[in-house]
């Protein structure tokens, strides 16, 4: 009976399978920034943290903290995003328009925004409208692509398809995608973390007006991905390592029909 070593593919079936949790989580998340925010005040250190959708805005100036939520807005006309933590969905618009006009709106989390136009901010606190769909749209492709190296580990793992494009070969080369994809979304956000200045503003109204003082950092969401990443970068491996292992299986036995003269038939 040939060897078939089906057992590696299958454990590149499990690793695609949590690398698209991983992925699913690193989306859906709200911790790809995070921040502390000081102020003087406080009795407390307030938080800072959100993701590509939503986020949390702790502040601990009294005993018991207050808790906003913290919505990316965009303006696609502007071509910038930013978060607010304004209740209403106009209002966060009109302090996303002010923020990249460089005007100060103000910074109390309501429902209705105001805005000074005196004594302008240097540098818009914002985010490029451009490179947040980007990112999101790498996301989805690697999603899929996962989804979809996972469907052809567990197709060859059941059984032989003879389509190329279904076969190991595929599903080898969808996992080497799936890792270069989402190490281009971790270099993306990375290189835009480090040369943005969004360090220093967190595209927010209270870091850009210096009410708080941040303590920045990348959160879990981001670093979820390098898990992703190893994990397709594992199933390489695993189907590399099985070609090889079948490469050095000892050929099959052969029979010489012209050694047996009784009249024995043969089936191949």
């Amino acid at each position: 009976m040939a060897v078939t070593r089906r057992g590696y593919i299958f454990g590149a079936f499990l690793s695609s399978v949590l690398s698209v949790l991983l992925i699913v989580v690193a989306l859906a998340s709200d911790s790809w920034v995070t921040s502390t925010a000081t102020a003087p005040t406080q009795t407390a250190d307030s938080s800072i943290r959100y993701g590509l959708f939503r986020g949390e805005f702790i502040v601990r100036e009294l005993i018991t903290p207050s808790e906003f939520t913290l919505y990316m807005t965009c303006v696609p006309d502007l071509g910038v995003c930013a978060v607010s933590c304004k209740t209403n969905e106009a209002a966060r618009e009109v302090e996303v328009r002010a923020l990249a006009s460089g005007y100060r709106p103000n910074a109390a989390c309501g429902s209705t925004t105001t805005v000074n136009e005196a004594n302008p901010l240097s540098t818009p606190p914002v985010i490029s409208f451009a490179f947040y769909v980007c990112l999101i749209t790498l996301l989805i492709v690697q999603l899929l692509l996962a989804v979809g190296a996972a469907g052809l580990a567990i197709l060859n793992a059941t059984k032989n398809p003879t389509e190329p494009a279904f076969g190991l070969p595929g599903c080898l080369w969808t996992n080497i995608t799936v890792t270069l994809v989402g190490l281009a979304v971790m270099l993306m956000f990375g290189i835009y973390w480090a040369t943005s200045g969004l360090q220093t503003h967190l595209a927010m109204t209270h870091i850009a007006l210096a009410l708080f003082v941040p303590g920045p950092g990348l959160g879990y969401s981001y670093w979820l991905l390098i898990v992703a990443c190893l994990c397709s970068a594992t199933n390489v491996v695993l189907i590399q390592v099985r070609a090889y292992l079948l490469e050095r299986e000892p050929p099959p036995p052969t029979i010489k029909v012209e050694n047996h003269s009784d009249g024995t038939i043969f089936l191949y």
